[in-house]
């Protein structure tokens, strides 16, 4: 890999769209072993390929030759950004915020969406994830309240942590969401025809609302800093979402 040629983004978009024809890899361990380091990486130190790490994770049972060159291309891609990491401090007064995004039914094959959000306090990224959803959803609002929800979830932990550092949130947590049928679900108690499926759990976030615990706040999507964390993103919108998520 060392004369390998870098890769401007780590995921090419069009990866979760195609069929996979390809021949399975002979050598399935080297792909685990590479996506393991991956994954440990992106939780710890890098959330531009929280993604695709993640992705990769999906292929551990019988991983294929077009899975391989995901892999290898995630490699490239840290080949050319390993000067890179993530800015902390500087802006000491913001309070604790985050962001929710989810990529609707982006799994061809299991028809399944992906969650993902990012949390900053004092100006810095502290804390991301990337995971697909549990159980297909029906619509995009739906996946969208489904990944706000596990926001809300890591945001109650984050500000029981801060607490204990002696960082207590006196105002509620923002979140932006840049779903607008999302947060009018949230607003209202009534239950649609469209939504009175949505299980329970979820009604949890208008709980957190009235508690003045968590706020919503809508987000343009092209200011969304957790769409890098839904989907695999060309190289102009990930270097955009990269700088956003304090990554120099």
């Amino acid at each position: 890999m060392n004369d390998a040629k870098p890769a401007k983004s780590p995921m090419d978009p069009g990866y979760l769209k195609t069929e996979d024809q390809s021949e399975p890899l002979k050598d399935p361990e080297k792909f685990r072993s590479v996506v393991g380091s991956l994954l440990y990486l992106s939780v710890v130190a890098r959330p531009d390929i929280a993604n695709s790490a993640a992705i990769l994770g999906r292929k551990f049972a019988a991983p294929t030759e077009s899975d391989w060159t995901a892999a290898k291309r995630v490699l490239r891609y840290l080949q050319k950004t390993k000067s890179c990491s993530l800015r902390l401090g500087g802006a000491f007064e913001e309070p604790l915020s985050g962001y929710s995004d989810a990529d609707w039914a982006g799994d061809l094959r299991s028809r399944r969406s992906t969650s993902g959000f990012a949390f900053q306090f004092g100006g810095a990224t502290i804390s991301w994830a990337s995971r697909g959803q549990t159980s297909v959803t029906l619509s995009s609002m739906e996946a969208e309240y489904v990944a706000l929800s596990e926001a809300c979830q890591e945001a109650i932990w984050l500000r029981q942590l801060l607490a204990d550092f002696g960082e207590r949130q006196a105002e509620p947590t923002t979140i932006k969401e840049d779903n607008q049928g999302c947060l009018a679900f949230v607003r209202t108690e009534r239950s649609s025809r469209r939504s009175k499926h949505i299980d329970t759990r979820e009604k949890f976030v208008q709980e957190l609302c009235q508690k003045n615990q968590v706020a919503l706040e809508y987000c343009p999507t092209e200011l969304m800093t957790a769409d890098i964390l839904t989907k695999p993103l060309g190289p102009t919108k990930h270097d955009r979402f990269c700088g956003l998520l304090g990554l120099e």
